[in-house]
């Protein structure tokens, strides 16, 4: 999960965060990113080529979820193939286990592809990861980048004729792409991590207006851009599926019940509705990433009972 993204968030918060990160491909189990002189990605070119590139994400991670649910739905499962890392991270960063392995590197943690990509990699060791299998190194980290790209370039190879981001709203829909990563996708974090009550405040109360605004939006419209599913639409699924059962309990985004937003929820279980959506959800990797991760929020490691919200139960994603 982007613990990338809780990085952003506290960098504009008093709160001098500290984690793991590799310097000049040094691993640091508690270093602050303020101490580190740069910060590297990889935004390399990607050639539309069935069985080149291999997606790492976590099953957990909203913004690794982008790529994934672009693959997902233009139908290109032959041309990229998808695994997870393993749920829980801690002071070793993101890990491969027996039960979410490394397919291709075989590796035990994914910052031994950072090093084997750079071995100077100075950074947070993040997903998503797009591996080339034929340069045996990493070309893409950028989830919003590597989002776009599959969904304009690799329609050759898609089994889906579905049009992420039509020229006639391209840019329509990049502004609203900013929109919901400010305001929903990032801002969930910054009310989670919240360094003083004045800052809880602030973020909350931002956070809701977001989800107003949202609501208001989708009374008159089937998706974010009319009657088309688009790429905006991809941005804000993986918030809104982990909002009841994780953001409104481990982050405390509790003023309102995401069900009293009465458009929004709606929009929200007719997207579940969608087989290739729901193939991307794996709610006990989820909660197992949050509650055991986030130990600084989270001390004891205890995983609540509830809520259960009845979408969940209804498509056997919780038992």
């Amino acid at each position: 999960m982007p613990d990338q993204t809780i990085l952003m968030i506290l960098t504009v918060t008093s709160w001098r965060y500290k984690m793991a990160v590799l310097e000049n491909g040094i691993w640091y189990a508690n270093k602050s990113l303020d101490a580190l002189t740069h910060e590297d990605t990889f935004t390399n070119e990607i050639l539309p080529q069935a069985g080149r590139y291999h997606l790492y994400v976590s099953g957990a991670c909203p913004f690794a979820h982008r790529p994934w649910l672009v693959i997902k739905s233009l139908g290109l499962d032959d041309a990229i193939s998808v695994s997870s890392v393993a749920a829980v991270r801690d002071d070793n960063g993101w890990a491969f286990s027996s039960e979410s392995p490394d397919p291709v590197n075989h590796e035990a943690w994914l910052r031994s592809l950072y090093v084997r990509t750079a071995s100077d990699f100075t950074g947070r060791v993040s997903v998503p990861v797009l591996w080339d299998r034929q340069e045996e190194k990493i070309v893409c980290n950028d989830s919003a980048k590597l989002a776009a790209a599959l969904a304009t370039d690799w329609k050759s190879l898609a089994r889906n004729a579905t049009e992420l981001l039509p020229a006639s709203f391209a840019s329509e829909i990049g502004e609203m792409n900013i929109w919901l990563h400010t305001n929903i996708n990032r801002r969930v974090y910054q009310v989670g991590f919240a360094a003083s009550q004045e800052d809880y405040d602030r973020e909350i109360a931002a956070l809701f207006d977001a989800l107003e605004t949202l609501d208001k939006r989708l009374t008159t419209t089937l998706y974010l851009f009319g009657d088309e599913l688009s790429l905006s639409d991809l941005f804000l699924f993986p918030s809104l599926v982990r909002f009841e059962t994780v953001y409104a309990v481990h982050f405390r985004a509790n003023i309102r019940p995401l069900q009293s937003f009465e458009a929004l929820y709606r929009y929200m279980l007719n997207l579940l509705t969608r087989q290739n959506f729901r193939q991307t959800l794996n709610m006990h990797h989820i909660h197992q990433h949050y509650y055991l991760s986030h130990r600084n929020i989270n001390p004891a490691g205890i995983i609540p009972a509830g809520p259960r919200p009845v979408w969940m139960k209804n498509l056997g994603l919780i038992t």
